[in-house]
C-alpha cells in the first residue's frame, strides 16, 4: 500500500505489484484484502492497473548513455517493472459481518488476494445456488441464490453471437437439476427463432431426470375466445375507440350469457344482427375481421396453461414458424396474462418466464400488444412469485420500466455506444472503466450485477451439461448441402 496525493481515502487505495507472478495474474476485477491489527479486513476490488518502470519514464534513459548502451545493458531495470493499482474499498469484514469503510487503510499495509471463502460470503453466494460459472480472475465458483437472481427479474443482454442464449440455456439448467426437496418452479420460454427447441433432449441426460421438457409449435398456438374479455381485446387491439370497446363490451356479455362456446365467428356475426352506429359497426367488423385472419383463436386453449405448468418442467413455445411480430405479440401478450392470472390465483407453481428478443415485446417507443402485461408483471410480478427473465440484445429498445425493474443483469459482450451509456445509467455499481471492459469479453464472458450478487462480478459462464453444442446454423453446412443439391445430375 502507497500514498498518494489522492490516496488512501475510506474508498479509495493504492498499492504496488512489483512480484512476477502477481503482475501476470492481476486483472481489473480482482478482490483483495488487507489485515488491521483488530483481526478485520478489508476489502477492496482493483478499478484500474497502470503497469511502470522508472528507467522508461525519460526520454534520454530510452535513447541510451553516450557510449550508446541500452538501459538493461546499464541499469537493472527489469527489477523495477511493476505494476501500479487502484482499488475501490468496498467494506470491512470481521466476524462473518461486514460494515462501511470509515478509516483509512494505513500506507505500508501488505495487500493480499482475498481468501475465496470470505468471497463467498461478501458477495453472498450460496454453495447450494445456481451454479452460473466461474469468477473470471480468481476461478473461484459463482453458485448464486435462486431468489436473488430470478425473484426481482432478470435481465440477459448482449450483442447478436454474444453468448446470451447459451447463458440462458445454462440457467435453464441449473433450474430444472434442481431437486425436489429444493423446489423447483415452472418454466416457459417463449422462443423467437425455435434456437431452443434443441433443450428437449436435455431429459436424456442423468442430471435432468427428474426433469421436463416440451416443445410447442407456434403454428399450433391456439388462444381461447372464452377465456377473453373486453380488456383484453382493447389490449390486442389498441386503436379501439371508447365506442367501439363499449358496444364489443355488451356483446360478449351476451354471448357468454349464452353458455356456448364463442369464437371470433359468432362475434363477427353478433355484431352484424346488432344494431349501432354504423361507423362504429363497419370498425369492429374490421377489426374482428384481422383477428380471425390471424388464424389464431379458437375454442380452446393451445397449450393449456393450467395443465401444462408443472414444477420442473420446462416448456418451450416456438414461436419460429409465426413470421408476422403482430402475430408473435398477441400470443406473448394472451399467456402471459393468462400465467398472471394463474399465478395470482395460485393455481399453477411459481414460474419463470423467459422471453427471447424482450424488445420486440415491450419496446420503448413503439406500441405492442404485450408491452402493457410485461410491465405489469415486471412491476407486481414478485409479489405472486411470477418471473421475468428478459434476453435482448437492444437494451436502449427495451422499456425502460420493464428494465428497470430487473433487479439482477447478465451482461454480455455489447459494443453498441447508446447501449453501452443506457447500461451505464441503468445498472448500480458499473464504473467507466467496466463498461469498457464489457466491449472486449469473449463469448460467455459477462458481468454479473444487482440483487444476486453485492458486487458487480466478472464471470466465464460454465459449460452447458446437456450437450456442448448450441442450436445454430452454419452459413458453410448449409452451403455445402445446396452444393450437393445442385450438383445433382
Amino acid at each position: 500500500m502507497v500514498s498518494t496525493e489522492l490516496t488512501p481515502t475510506p474508498n479509495l487505495m493504492t498499492f504496488v505489484i512489483s512480484e512476477k507472478q502477481a503482475r501476470e495474474s492481476a486483472e481489473v476485477g480482482m478482490f483483495v484484502q488487507i489485515s488491521n491489527d483488530d483481526g478485520s479486513l478489508v476489502l477492496a476490488v482493483i478499478d484500474k492497473l497502470v503497469r511502470t518502470n522508472k528507467y522508461y519514464g525519460n526520454p534520454d534513459m530510452i535513447h541510451g548513455s553516450a557510449s550508446g548502451l541500452s538501459p538493461p545493458q546499464v541499469y537493472p531495470s527489469e527489477r523495477w517493472d511493476y505494476l501500479l493499482a487502484e482499488g475501490k474499498v468496498l467494506g470491512m469484514y470481521k466476524d462473518g459481518i461486514q460494515q462501511r469503510a470509515t478509516q483509512p487503510v494505513v500506507p505500508g499495509s501488505m495487500v493480499e488476494i482475498i481468501d475465496p471463502y470470505i468471497l463467498k460470503q461478501f458477495l453472498g453466494l450460496q454453495d447450494d445456488g445456481l451454479n452460473l460459472g466461474t469468477l473470471r480472475q480468481m476461478d473461484v465458483p459463482i453458485h448464486v441464490s435462486l431468489d436473488k437472481l430470478l425473484q426481482k427479474h432478470l435481465a440477459v443482454l448482449s450483442i447478436s453471437g454474444g453468448g446470451k442464449s447459451y447463458a440462458t440455456s445454462v440457467i435453464i439448467e441449473e433450474i430444472l437439476r434442481r431437486r425436489r426437496e429444493q423446489g423447483r418452479p415452472a418454466l416457459v420460454l417463449f422462443d423467437v427463432h425455435g434456437e431452443f427447441t434443441g433443450l428437449s433432449q436435455m431429459t436424456k441426460y442423468p442430471e435432468f431426470r427428474d426433469a421436463e421438457v416440451e416443445v410447442i409449435d407456434g403454428s399450433e398456438v391456439q388462444i381461447a375466445v372464452g377465456n377473453l374479455n373486453t380488456g383484453h381485446f382493447s389490449k390486442m387491439l389498441p386503436s379501439m375507440s371508447s365506442a367501439q370497446i363499449r358496444e364489443l363490451s355488451k356483446i360478449l356479455a351476451r354471448q357468454k350469457g349464452k353458455g356456448e362456446l364463442m369464437t371470433i365467428q359468432t362475434i363477427i356475426e353478433d355484431i352484424r344482427s346488432t344494431e349501432m352506429n354504423p361507423m362504429v359497426q363497419e370498425a369492429l367488423l374490421g377489426w374482428m375481421g384481422s383477428l380471425k385472419g390471424s388464424r389464431l383463436f379458437g375454442y380452446h386453449e393451445t397449450p393449456n396453461i393450467e395443465e401444462k405448468l408443472q414444477p420442473g418442467k420446462l416448456l418451450v413455445i416456438n414461436l419460429a414458424p409465426v413470421i408476422s411480430l403482430w402475430k408473435k405479440q398477441l400470443i406473448v401478450y394472451y399467456f402471459l396474462d393468462r400465467i398472471f392470472t394463474l399465478r395470482r390465483e395460485r393455481s399453477i407453481p411459481p414460474v419463470v418466464q423467459f422471453i427471447e428478443e424482450a424488445h420486440q415485446f415491450c419496446p420503448e417507443i413503439t406500441t405492442a400488444s404485450s408491452k402493457g402485461i410485461i410491465e405489469t408483471i415486471a412491476r407486481e410480478g414478485r409479489k405472486f412469485l411470477c418471473s421475468l427473465v428478459l434476453i435482448s440484445q437492444r437494451p436502449v429498445n427495451l422499456s425502460t420500466t420493464a428494465l428497470s425493474q430487473c433487479n439482477s443483469q447478465l451482461i454480455l459482450k455489447i459494443v453498441n455506444p447508446n447501449d453501452l451509456n443506457y447500461i451505464g445509467k441503468t445498472s448500480e455499481g458499473i464504473t467507466a472503466d467496466t463498461l469498457k471492459m464489457i466491449t472486449s469479453l469473449g463469448v460467455g464472458e459477462g458481468l454479473l450485477t444487482g440483487q444476486a450478487v453485492r458486487y458487480p462480478i466478472f464471470l466465464q459462464v460454465r459449460k452447458r451439461l446437456s450437450s456442448s453444442k448450441f442450436n445454430e446454423i452454419s452459413m458453410t453446412a448449409e452451403s455445402k448441402e445446396f452444393e450437393k443439391i445442385f450438383s445433382r445430375p
